[in-house]
């Protein structure tokens, strides 16, 4: 038990030195950094020569944590309740979450590896058709703001997510270490959404009394499937580089730099797409 321990407070000194360098002062990058594979790529190294088979359980949750994350941020955005209410729809969302997990869980249902090119391929044109068919009016775009500080001041104030993240983690570690055989009970622990969900009610609370907040919630949303599709792709390609890679006896130290690289390049993506999107829409200005 101490090796889970050691493991999860490794994980999370991860996320808090995460969260000690990104600065987000970007609403489209904060819709996208929803769904960053945090935890995903965690409980994916961890999982070694078994990453394949936690990898197959896993992607289905990633594709339930998309579409519910897109689908909060569409409510939240285009309807007055849902901002009003934000811990209700959080609730919600929730219950529904666990309801269509449940579903998978008992039907164990799995995404083959031999399926996961062509499973990416079909997400990859639905998620860009989404996007362009939802996107905003260029007139309704917000400018750059603050929204999470770098340094101390965004580890402190992200003091909540920090602890819910712990929490997940040691969940994932801890069920692996009772439960070693359960790859795709694993797999599909190492997707849960508890931290994305609290993003978006902290969105929606900080939001409530905002008047531009309709605007900023528009511009927040217009991205998030694009995020999403990074998290699968990360997720696919992280599952198979480790499947094959422990295989081969490779150092721990091997798969770590390249989750951390993984999660570098993830970055950029969501970066330059929230530069590039609004020019490829015509909204130069934005």
């Amino acid at each position: 038990m101490a090796g889970v321990l050691l493991r999860t407070a490794g994980g999370t000194l991860l996320y808090v030195a995460f969260l000690w360098f990104v600065r987000i002062d970007d609403w489209r990058v904060a819709g996208m950094m929803l769904t960053f594979p945090m935890l995903n790529g965690m409980a994916l190294v961890s999982a070694r020569e078994n990453a394949d088979a936690s990898g197959q359980s896993m992607v289905p949750i990633v594709t339930l944590n998309g579409v519910m994350c897109f689908l909060f941020a569409l409510a939240l955005a285009w309807s007055e309740a849902a901002r009003t209410h934000p811990l209700v729809i959080t609730l919600v969302a929730a219950v529904l979450w666990i309801c269509v997990y449940v579903v998978l869980e008992k039907t164990n249902a799995i995404v083959p590896v031999r399926a996961w090119v062509a499973y990416v391929a079909a997400w990859t044109i639905a998620c860009l058709a989404l996007t362009v068919w939802l996107w905003p009016a260029c007139s309704t775009a917000v400018a750059p703001s603050p929204i999470r500080a770098e340094g101390l001041s965004g580890v402190m104030e992200s003091w909540v997510r920090i602890l819910l993240f712990a929490g997940s983690l040691l969940l994932v570690f801890g069920f692996a270490h009772v439960y070693r055989n359960a790859h795709a009970a694993v797999g599909r622990l190492g997707a849960l959404p508890v931290v994305p969900l609290f993003g978006l009610y902290t969105v929606g609370s900080v939001l409530a009394a905002d008047p531009a907040a309709a605007a900023k919630l528009e511009t927040m949303r217009s991205l998030v499937p694009i995020g999403w599709l990074f998290a699968l792709i990360f997720a696919v390609a992280l599952a198979a580089y480790v499947a094959s890679a422990s295989r081969q006896q490779p150092a721990a130290i091997k798969h770590l730099a390249v989750l951390v690289l993984g999660w570098g390049m993830c970055l950029g993506a969501i970066v330059a797409s929230a530069k590039l999107a609004p020019f490829v829409a015509g909204c130069a200005t934005q």
